[in-house]
């Protein structure tokens, strides 16, 4: 046994010996998807009636978090929800989760400097000969470790080794525990027409030797899967899913001309299958790095034809997308979209895109309405500013926005939007002056 394995079993507990140190008022931050610390965090939700005024954040939470989300405990253990899934959608719209605006680049120096998170609750691979634990598929805070007083590990067996700068040090810790179980997986959303439809409109202005970002959801997966004919893409982005797997399975991704970190797959965190799990065990080729590395616009920029390919959830006339809310009902939240955005807006010959489907089914009502809206709903969360969006994707076609009037940019969206929505948008232009003439619509 060598000095590092013997200090790991000095420092070796269970999860209540780590949720007893909790005190009132403090605020843990915690990892996140596939990393969340679900041992940890359940032994402190066990706890919670002993303890008041505590706080937890984190985002795309997998712990059993239906032990807090109650109206009666958020007085004892309050969820500061940074992103949120349909396992706790439901406290934030009742106010029993409050929710924290922020850009992932953000969010490390945010959560410790500003919001004041003084302990950390994160899952790791098992530990190497050197005393070092990788941090897994989803991400790490070691770019503002030392702001952290005390720092909780929770090993799992089945956490791949994943290369970058993503690996905690046993030094470091406070303490560590062992919760051995398969890794969470987040299968990638089912692909429908429309979302193929998007991808085939966006997938000829992606050009060969471009640099992808892919976002969330099911459209970023078609897109992956029209891009299978391209040649010499790379891998820059925040999510690292299925599909930039299968591109380098088949032979369009291999990272040769990326001009910033050329020949690796750089990201932040994974959210995918078994599969991809497998794949990024102890892979050389993959480098993750903390967020405020990862998603800096500026790092985003030095790729050269960086392509970056987000949703929303409704955009205005203008351009405003609103990509994280209901209204004032916070739904998701802003993540990387912005940087990523601005970052490929900087990339010399690059590309921003926001895809979109035409319509959508409304829940309370069952009917079909527009996503391309003349205004965005009372209350809703502005995520990319009209100045920001470059180009709009819906199975309708694409257009791209920059350097047009607001005419020009109204024009452009209604001839994207739905057929059976146009005539309503264009009397709104028509209303606030974006159209003069019946013709400014270009039809």
């Amino acid at each position: 046994m060598n000095k590092w394995q013997e200090m790991y079993q000095r420092k070796l507990t269970t999860p209540e010996d780590v949720a007893k140190r909790v005190k009132d008022g403090d605020k843990i931050f915690c990892g996140s998807g596939s990393c969340t610390p679900d041992a940890l965090l359940s032994a402190l939700f066990d706890r919670a009636e002993e303890l008041t005024n505590v706080t937890f954040g984190g985002l795309i939470m997998l712990a059993p978090t239906h032990k807090v989300l109650k109206a009666e405990m958020t007085r004892h253990i309050l969820f500061d929800n940074y992103y949120s899934t349909p396992l706790d959608r439901q406290a934030l719209q009742e106010g029993i989760a409050v929710h924290t605006p922020f850009h992932f680049s953000e969010l490390p120096r945010l959560a410790t400097e500003f919001a004041g998170y003084r302990k950390v609750f994160v899952q790791v691979g098992p530990m190497d000969r050197n005393g070092y634990l990788s941090a897994g598929v989803s991400g790490n805070f070691l770019d503002v470790l030392d702001r952290f007083d005390e720092v909780y590990l929770e090993v799992n067996e089945h956490q791949p080794t994943v290369h970058g700068q993503n690996f905690y040090h046993i030094s470091q810790a406070t303490a560590v525990v062992e919760n051995h179980h398969p890794v969470f997986e987040i299968p990638p959303d089912p692909v429908t027409e429309v979302d193929r439809a998007i991808a085939e409109n966006i997938a000829p202005l992606v050009e060969d030797g471009s640099t992808i970002q892919l976002g969330i959801g099911a459209v970023p997966n078609a897109i992956g899967e029209c891009l299978l004919e391209k040649k010499h893409l790379g891998c820059y982005t925040e999510m690292l899913p299925d599909a930039i797997m299968k591109l380098f399975e088949a032979g369009a991704l291999d990272n040769s001309r990326k001009t910033f970190h050329r020949y690796q797959f750089n990201a932040f965190f994974a959210a995918g299958s078994a599969e991809l799990y497998r794949w990024l065990d102890d892979n050389p080729a993959v480098c993750f790095t903390p967020l405020s590395y990862n998603n800096n616009p500026y790092n985003v920029a030095k790729n050269d034809k960086m392509v970056a390919i987000n949703s929303t959830l409704e955009i205005d006339l203008t351009g405003q997308c609103c990509s994280e809310s209901f209204g004032p009902i916070q739904y998701t939240a802003t993540g990387g979209q912005v940087d990523f955005t601005r970052g490929a807006w900087m990339s010399r010959g690059g590309k921003a895109f926001i895809a979109i489907h035409s319509t959508a089914v409304d829940k309370k009502t069952g009917e079909r309405v527009s996503k391309i809206v003349p205004q965005l709903r009372p209350g809703a969360a502005v995520t990319l500013t009209r100045t920001d969006v470059m180009y709009v994707a819906t199975e309708y076609g694409v257009v791209n926005l920059k350097g047009k009037s607001l005419r020009e940019r109204a024009r452009a969206l209604i001839s994207i939007a739905h057929p059976d929505f146009r005539a309503e948008l264009k009397r709104y232009a028509m209303e606030v002056k974006y159209f003069i003439f019946d013709d400014d619509a270009g039809e």
